[in-house]
């Protein structure tokens, strides 16, 4: 597969140029390594100058273990791609989680997810920066869409990229509004977390709707996407909040 898709892969991945300060910025993302699935990421220097040490490259488990970790140069413009399989030694039911690139370059990050025969979802991760100064903040909150139902299904990660633990809780609507089920969950420091619908409540034609995230930290939720027979369809990652509650503020939820 690598030497089928590396050309294509790298050649046609568009992502959007990021100027990176010179104090540095983090590109944070999703990956899996678990059985049947496939990661790679495409790193590119978008300057004129070559670094030695142009990125910092991390994967950390479910558990928030690091499972590997390297450092690297790019010339200039060049890319480079990890198939992150080949760097789990041994991959288990774990290995997946949180992918954390740190660089203080100009730069590029893509990350392509797939099962063994092609690729389902690619991704142009940004390196954001959310400003909270002054705000004395409760919750942050993020969305997905799900389908339980007879021909879809969906999985949603969680995954917290910080250096501390921090809870939250996932509100499971239907399509009418209705709240089906919530789940309160605790992440450790680069830990991650795993939900289905389908393991609360029945398949149904009306089992579809809203998950609504509020955790205390910032984190990036990976939305899976499956069909009946549970092949991989497509990922979505969401790494920016749709709302921030303040101290101050209220939720409907809250």
């Amino acid at each position: 597969m690598h030497t089928r898709w590396t050309r294509w892969l790298v050649g046609f991945i568009l992502i959007l140029i990021v100027s990176v300060a010179v104090t540095g910025r983090t590109y944070k993302s999703y990956y899996t390594c678990l059985p049947g699935s496939v990661t790679a990421v495409v790193i590119t220097n978008a300057s004129a100058y070559e670094h030695e040490e142009a990125f910092s490259l991390t994967l950390y488990d479910a558990e928030g273990s690091t499972l590997y970790t390297t450092v690297a140069g790019l010339k200039s413009f060049e890319s480079t791609v990890y198939f992150l399989n080949d760097l789990v030694e041994q991959p288990g039911e774990l290995s997946w989680g949180a992918l954390v690139v740190e660089s203080n370059v100009l730069l590029l990050t893509g990350v392509w997810i797939g099962t063994e025969t092609e690729w389902v979802s690619i991704s142009n991760v940004q390196a954001q920066t959310l400003s909270t100064e002054g705000l004395d903040i409760a919750y942050y909150w993020y969305g997905a869409n799900y389908a339980n139902t007879e021909n879809r299904r969906t999985g949603i990660a969680v995954i917290n990229h910080g250096e501390n633990a921090l809870t939250g809780t996932a509100f499971v609507y239907d399509s009418k509004g209705v709240l089906q089920n919530y789940t309160d969950f605790v992440l450790v420091a680069h830990g991650s977390a795993f939900f289905r619908p389908e393991s609360v409540f029945p398949v149904g034609e009306d089992s579809w709707g809203l998950i609504d995230i509020r955790t205390t930290d910032p984190i990036v939720v990976a939305s899976e996407y499956y069909d009946a027979a549970g092949t991989l369809l497509d990922i979505d990652l969401i790494d920016t909040v749709y709302y921030l509650q303040t101290q101050q503020s209220d939720s409907g939820d809250s």
